[in-house]
């Protein structure tokens, strides 16, 4: 469905593989509960269309009320949860880290402190968790290492072009089995002798490959 304010048509949404992780983005970043309804309603369709709120005050109650009942369709759905291994973005094939009992210890805290403001940094975590396949062979695949700088600009990439679907089946399969790791991470650094913190993190690495192990057996 698309609406036309000021001459400019905009196109709004019914399924979330249509939304970037940036339009959601926006959405949560002005989102507030105690606003009115009027005020929901009108930052809902900016976020949603990009068209600014002042702009949105302007235009036909009937029009705002069009997108508004139709993004409204859309909220009440829940985006999926299933994992999407890979994905394919401009050109380039991307994979889900393979084994996450492998992620090293600077992939951990990047991710921690990305996870602090969860959907304020969504894009970044997804730039963590999907690289760039390197390798492939019978359904099996390697990604590239972990680099800070290309993460970076791969974060810019899947702001604007990984979708909702992709990003909230990720966000719930890395949170299900992960969340419980980031959060001993905090205890990581008040353990000051080497010797343990090597323990400590031979430990994590650990419990997250059993866990792994464990949901891949109930897969197959």
């Amino acid at each position: 469905m698309e609406i036309v304010i000021n001459g400019t048509g905009h196109y709004i949404p019914n399924k979330w593989e249509q939304v970037p992780i940036s339009t959601y983005m926006r959405f949560m970043a002005t989102y507030n509960e105690e606003d009115s309804e009027l005020d929901k309603t009108i930052k809902l369709v900016s976020a949603f269309t990009g068209v600014p709120i002042v702009t949105l005050n302007k235009a036909k109650k009937s029009i705002i009320d069009k997108a508004a009942e139709r993004l409204n369709e859309l909220m009440s759905i829940k985006p999926s949860d299933e994992l999407v291994l890979q994905l394919e973005i401009d050109g380039v094939d991307y994979g889900f880290h393979p084994n996450l009992s492998e992620l090293k210890l600077k992939e951990f805290v990047d991710l921690d402190n990305k996870l602090s403001d969860t959907w304020a940094n969504m894009h970044s975590v997804m730039s963590i968790l999907y690289r760039p396949i390197t390798e492939q062979k019978n359904g099996k695949y390697n990604i590239e290492d972990y680099d800070f700088v290309s993460a970076k600009k791969r974060a810019d990439i899947f702001k604007e072009k990984m979708s909702m679907n992709v990003a909230s089946g990720a966000a719930s399969f890395f949170l299900t089995i992960a969340v419980s790791y980031m959060s001993t991470m905090q205890a990581y650094s008040k353990v000051a002798n080497r010797r343990n913190r090597r323990s400590f993190t031979k430990l994590m690495k650990k419990r997250l490959k059993n866990v792994m192990a464990g949901i891949r057996s109930s897969i197959v």
